[in-house]
């Protein structure tokens, strides 16, 4: 037994010497087993600037979802591109200083990838909106030139109306009578049905016809202007008489204000297209019933001729 072998205090054998566990010096200490950072670990990160939050998820750095947070978060930004190797050595475990390195190089490949895609498609994305906006924009006013000729252009087979035409009738034919336009002893103008006043309110004595259409079942479609009464705002209004042997029946005032348009008939469906602010409305008289660009126009005290 060597002088120096330690004995059995019981049986004064000598007893093995115990040899220390020999230390990995190519793997790390965990990550719980002491405080010091090794040496390769420390740097900046690409992966954790550029992919932060998810970078922070994977690499079990919480703190690193603070990038979330507006106002802070492009702080944090920063901080996980100073520490985040480091957070993440202490944070998770790692097989050897070479793994870390391994995984953290993919993550930093993974970031700059990303990022030089997402410039590339930034930069085509920035020369490509001027030139798709330039196109648009053509485009529009293409269309919109377009809109303007077929607003300005007559109705297909109709004729020019125009109330303050110098060649419009003082009176009309009809088949409830004879309709004129006469001005009184007082200068006052009014729209007669064979001698007797029409209406009998202020809109009256600024009324006078201009056309009459023939329709089915013995009734006639006369289309009235009512021009001057209502000043620089509105020149001109219209409305219908429907005729036929009992009499006359009005429908509302329609129109633009404009004083010209086109109108053209087609079997008991009279058609008036007038030209407004932004483009043409179009009027539909049938069956007794003003549809102006598809809407019903209603009775109502503004509208009513005979106020």
């Amino acid at each position: 037994m060597a002088p120096d072998a330690a004995a059995c205090a019981v049986c004064g054998k000598a007893a093995a010497v115990l040899a220390a566990p020999a230390v990995q010096l190519d793997k790390p200490l965990p990550r719980d087993a002491g405080g010091d950072i090794p040496d390769g670990v420390k740097g900046w990160s690409w992966g954790a600037f550029f992919l932060n939050w998810i970078w922070a998820i994977g690499n079990r750095s919480w703190i690193g979802l603070l990038a979330l947070v507006p106002y802070v978060g492009w702080l944090m930004v920063f901080w996980l591109g100073f520490k985040g190797r480091e957070m993440a050595w202490k944070n998770k475990q790692w097989d050897s200083l070479e793994h870390f390195n391994r995984v953290q190089r993919k993550w930093s490949q993974w970031g700059v990838g990303i990022m030089v895609v997402a410039l590339i498609v930034g930069i085509l994305g920035a020369i490509a909106a001027p030139a798709y906006q330039d196109y648009t924009t053509r485009e529009r006013d293409m269309q919109r030139t377009a809109d303007q000729a077929a607003d300005a252009a007559p109705l297909a087979g109709g004729t020019v109306i125009d109330s303050n035409a110098d060649n419009l009738p003082t009176s009309l034919r009809t088949v409830a009578g004879l309709l004129e336009r006469k001005t009184g002893a007082d200068g006052e103008g009014a729209l007669l049905l064979d001698g007797q006043p029409l209406f009998t309110g202020e809109d009256a004595r600024w009324q006078f016809p201009l056309r009459s259409f023939t329709l089915s079942s013995g009734k006639e479609a006369i289309l009235v202007a009512s021009s001057g009464g209502r000043g620089n705002s509105c020149e001109t209004l219209f409305y219908f008489l429907l005729a036929d042997a009992a009499g006359v029946t009005p429908t509302p005032l329609f129109g633009t204000c404009a004083a010209q348009g086109s109108i053209a008939q087609r079997g008991d469906t009279v058609t008036i297209k007038l030209p407004d602010v932004n483009r043409a409305s179009t009027i539909v008289f049938e069956n007794g019933i003003v549809r102006a660009d598809g809407q019903v126009v209603s009775l109502t005290g503004m509208n009513d001729p005979s106020r």
